[in-house]
């Protein structure tokens, strides 16, 4: 269980630079987190844990698609039986993870990385179909937190 009375989230959208990916990754401080949230990262699928030595520190939740936007580290402290993959898709990792509350009581967190593509090729119903497809996945009546980048302030 976490000994904290708090999850320890970061975000970080890499824009597709290996070397920034790894030297965030395997910065001291970075590893003080318990998930790190990442988008646009560089993909290497060559490696199932990927990018660096990160995977001395942290389990990796991605899509195998080397068009994958999103993934999430999840830090090798928190034990295996306190998580689980919900999916890994592109644009959206979903874990569930095991918490407690501020009455110390267990409860489950189901937490969302979102990722929505924005280019001046992309249509108002394929930018839509992120949030559609992220309506039909909060239907749950756990906790939850969305981490995402929507690109709203793209205006094609």
């Amino acid at each position: 269980m976490i000994k904290q009375s708090f999850l320890q989230i970061l975000q970080y959208n890499i824009r597709k630079s290996l070397r920034i990916q790894e030297s965030f990754l395997i910065d001291k401080k970075v590893r003080e987190f318990n998930i790190v949230i990442i988008q646009k990262q560089d993909c290497n699928n060559n490696d199932s844990q990927s990018f660096s030595s990160a995977h001395n520190f942290f389990h990796l939740v991605k899509n195998s698609s080397s068009q994958s936007r999103t993934c999430i580290y999840i830090n090798k402290r928190l034990r295996l039986n306190q998580w689980i993959v919900e999916t890994a898709e592109s644009d959206i990792c979903l874990i569930r993870i095991l918490t407690r509350n501020t009455d110390d009581k267990m409860q489950m967190l189901r937490l969302l990385n979102v990722y929505n593509l924005c280019s001046l090729f992309t249509t108002f119903t394929e930018k839509s179909s992120i949030i559609s497809h992220l309506n039909e996945l909060l239907k749950n009546d756990c906790k939850q937190l969305i981490v995402e980048n929507f690109n709203l302030h793209h205006s094609h």
